[in-house]
């Protein structure tokens, strides 16, 4: 996949995200919140444990993106199906939960290699091309080991809660890769938007 179709896809997904969370009336819980992480690490649990506040309470949520520079990596164990990344935005160094999904991983290359000889027999291939650009795509996002340390990173997510100790545990996550700050500097407007206008 091309760097502008990666860009235009990832602009068209976050843009897609944070109008999810301007839809809900006032005082009901918002999707995909822009925060730094320093106040993802201030969020407290609510009596719903789906539901968490932001801000002492001026803000409730579900789900949260955020975007960082990955400064650690461990990968999991046998046990842990998890890879724990260590992300920072320059506000605070908080813990990233992604989980590995090889089953997903195995069935999303069966369809590509079902695709691809369809391709080949020439069969609607214009649909096939899309549906091939979009499996690229979903086998990327279900495969976290191409996180590398130095990768900035886009995560949507949800804080979790262990003990005293608070993380953030990403279920969508897209590498910020090539030159251009184009799509930082668009999360980072969203930012300043909802810093000024929502949590002030």
């Amino acid at each position: 996949m091309s760097k502008p179709d990666s860009n235009e896809s990832l602009e068209t997904e976050f843009s897609t995200k944070c109008s999810l969370k301007i839809l809900g009336k006032e005082n009901k819980p918002m999707e995909f919140v822009p925060l730094l992480l320093r106040d993802v690490r201030q969020c407290k649990l609510t009596s719903s444990p789906s539901i968490f506040e932001a801000f002492n309470g001026a803000i409730l949520l579900r789900t949260i993106v955020v975007h960082a520079r990955v400064v650690g990596k461990i990968l999991p164990s046998k046990k842990n199906g998890q890879y724990r990344f260590e992300i920072d935005d320059n506000t605070a160094v908080m813990t990233l939960f992604v989980p590995r999904r090889s089953d997903d991983i195995l069935e999303v290359q069966r369809l590509q290699n079902e695709v691809t000889a369809r391709m080949l027999c020439k069969q609607q291939k214009d649909a096939l091309k899309a549906l091939q650009r979009l499996l690229v795509k979903t086998r990327k996002q279900l495969d976290p080991s191409r996180i590398s340390v130095g990768n900035k990173i886009f995560i949507f997510g949800r804080p979790s809660f262990f003990h005293d100790h608070i993380s953030i545990c990403g279920f969508s996550w897209e590498i910020d890769e090539g030159p251009s700050r184009i799509m930082e500097m668009a999360f980072k407007d969203e930012l300043i938007e909802w810093y000024t206008k929502k949590y002030s």
